[in-house]
């Protein structure tokens, strides 16, 4: 059974806090619903935060970030929305089994439940929803997360786990303090504009660089270097940059810092085998797995976007922003 002193954590390796539901005193403004559902702004925000690590994220910024940390979470109840639809989620017995589970490991801590809930602000119908959802999950995950799956991930995405290093240079549009979600669209344009300047030959990457990035990589024609595909640069970037050719700019791209447009300079392929980076690829696949049931299920569940927090329009990654 899924270790129940870590209900709170998301099974594919989202911090703990950003899977808490929202007690219904705090943060209670409804987002979105699924299947009639709700999704309240507490948990859309604490994704935000994880996903921020304690960066400052501007205003202008901020919109694009709460579109995807509730796209994120449209998904899940998504999933557990299938599970219902085709009757492989727990019983009301298992639920009530593993929350039993809970309760006497809290005890053996010298703890109590209602100090548990306290901790995390949420209520015990939140966490009934929550140990629903890691039943759930560790279940499909299980049967889908095989060796099988694992090794042949590998093999079509060599280069994200085998510890093939890329140096890249970029551009990046950085919003004024104080700027509205609208300057993210402006940024967003003006990225797209220089991509294909560079393109034409009208313009060098460096040259754009030096004139137009806020980072201090400016002053070297924007190079930054040699990066890893999970570090030192946040998931967005290092996601665009590894899908890139020697030579190639990407789509402007979008993080907490503002837009870039990054450039692959060179490639060092690695050497690691399927073996040393399993746990990176049960995440992937974990990943793959969410979305790939997310997609079946909005088939038949609806979802609906109240409009009191940006989204993405359904079936595109059209930004709304009420």
């Amino acid at each position: 059974m899924v270790a129940l002193v870590c209900l709170c954590a998301m099974a594919f390796g989202v911090d703990r806090a950003s899977a808490q539901d929202p007690a219904p005193d705090r943060q209670a403004a409804i987002l979105a619903r699924v299947d009639g559902e709700p999704i309240y702004l507490g948990e859309v925000n604490r994704l935000l935060e994880t996903v921020a690590r304690g960066r400052k994220v501007s205003t202008a910024v901020r919109p694009v970030l709460q579109a995807r940390a509730l796209a994120e979470i449209v998904d899940r109840r998504l999933v557990l929305a299938y599970a219902r639809r085709r009757k492989s989620g727990p019983t009301a017995a298992e639920v009530d089994a593993a929350l039993a589970e809970l309760e006497t490991q809290l005890d053996a801590q010298g703890k109590s439940i209602e100090g548990f809930l306290k901790e995390r602000s949420i209520g015990r119908t939140d966490l009934r929803r929550q140990i629903t959802w890691n039943l759930t999950w560790e279940k499909y995950r299980a049967k889908y997360v095989t060796e099988k799956r694992l090794r042949s991930h590998f093999d079509g995405h060599r280069r994200e786990f085998d510890g093939t290093q890329v140096s890249v240079s970029h551009i990046l549009l950085r919003p004024e303090a104080g700027a509205g979600p609208d300057a993210m669209d402006a940024l967003v344009k003006q990225a797209e504009a220089l991509r294909r300047e560079i393109a034409l030959g009208r313009l060098s990457f460096a040259e754009a660089a030096t004139e137009h990035s806020a980072g201090p990589s400016k002053k070297d024609g924007g190079r930054l270097g040699w990066i890893g595909r999970r570090g030192p640069m946040v998931e967005s970037f290092s996601r665009a940059a590894f899908a890139l050719e020697p030579g190639r700019v990407s789509r402007p791209v979008t993080t907490p810092f503002g837009v870039h447009l990054i450039r692959c300079d060179e490639i060092k392929p690695g050497n690691k085998e399927w073996s040393e980076v399993r746990e990176d690829l049960e995440r992937a696949v974990g990943r793959e797995l969410l979305e790939r049931l997310a997609r079946l299920e909005q088939r038949h569940t609806p979802v609906e976007f109240t409009g009191k927090s940006p989204y993405f329009e359904p079936g595109t990654r059209k930004l709304v922003v009420p």
